[in-house]
């Protein structure tokens, strides 16, 4: 493998993960920065431990620094396995509600009683031209509307539309 593809993909991970820890920017989805981050990290440790660079220092920098960035992923991945990781398996999501020429992505991830709602609501927004991004516009721990519920009271509910009352009523009406 050439030195240079060595180099940009070290970079180009570093520099995902420095984006994806410290910012509320991420991959649309809310699985695909788990398994993106897992297969990337597997791509540069093989990349870069695979092969040699001409200069000695460079090859213990670049092996270091996967090796770090490994280390984070897993570390991360590590801290979620608990007891309540099964949880997230029962996130709802409502993806592309466009509302007022925008999209926004909704998710809906119930926790139980001992939060104090129905669970964790949080809505991100994504580029009208580059949908493979998101960030976080609004987040509330204790959703009082459990989304996993298509009735109440007997009648059906439209889910969409109750996001999108939220999207108009938390995002769009609290910037302007």
């Amino acid at each position: 493998m050439k030195q240079q593809t060595q180099i940009i993909l070290t970079i180009c991970f570093a520099f995902y993960l420095i984006v994806f820890l410290l910012t509320d920017i991420s991959l649309t989805g809310f699985w695909t920065d788990v398994i993106f981050s897992v297969l990337l990290s597997f791509l540069a440790f093989r990349i870069v431990f695979k092969s040699k660079t001409k200069k000695l220092w460079l090859t213990i920098i670049l092996k270091t620094t996967n090796v770090f960035c490994l280390l984070i992923i897993f570390g991360i991945l590590g801290s979620f396995m608990n007891f309540f990781f099964i949880d997230t398996f029962k996130l709802r999501s409502f993806y592309y509600q466009s509302v007022d020429g925008r999209l926004f992505n909704a998710y809906f991830k119930p926790v139980g009683a001992y939060s104090g709602g129905y669970g964790n609501f949080w809505i991100t927004e994504t580029p009208k031209y580059f949908p493979l991004i998101e960030w976080g516009v609004y987040w509330n721990r204790t959703i009082h509307h459990d989304f996993n519920d298509d009735m109440f009271d007997g009648s059906p509910i439209d889910n969409y539309e109750v996001v999108r009352g939220y999207i108009k009523s938390e995002v769009i009406n609290e910037q302007e």
